[in-house]
């Protein structure tokens, strides 16, 4: 299944995050489809570990869609460069973990061509 894009109603605790806009007005939200709940929560999990560096950016972790196969990534950042920097780094730390779901994960079936 490839990753996609939807905006959904925020949980508490990205209301909680988002009452700081005036100190942090740059956001971006990233939701990332997966084949199964397991994928997304172990995704999830992983890539909390990895914190924001310094106080300039803020980021929070929360599951989605009917089954809990979607993470949300919450970013909210005091400039675009900030923001920019913090999405960038994120995306390369997801390809990694994909990879590692795409040669380790005998539940995935691969795509011949």
């Amino acid at each position: 299944s490839n990753p996609s894009q939807q905006r959904q109603q925020m949980d508490p605790s990205e209301e909680e995050m988002t009452s700081n806009n005036a100190d942090f007005p740059y956001s971006c939200d990233i939701d990332i489809s997966f084949p199964t709940t397991k994928h997304a929560e172990q995704t999830k999990k992983v890539m909390e570990i990895d914190e924001e560096i310094g106080d300039r950016v803020l980021k929070s972790f929360s599951l989605r869609g009917e089954d809990n196969e979607i993470v949300r990534i919450s970013f909210q950042a005091t400039e675009a460069k900030f923001l920019r920097v913090s999405v960038s780094s994120f995306y390369d730390f997801l390809a990694v973990a994909l990879k590692v779901y795409q040669e380790f994960d005998p539940t995935l079936a691969r795509e011949e061509k």
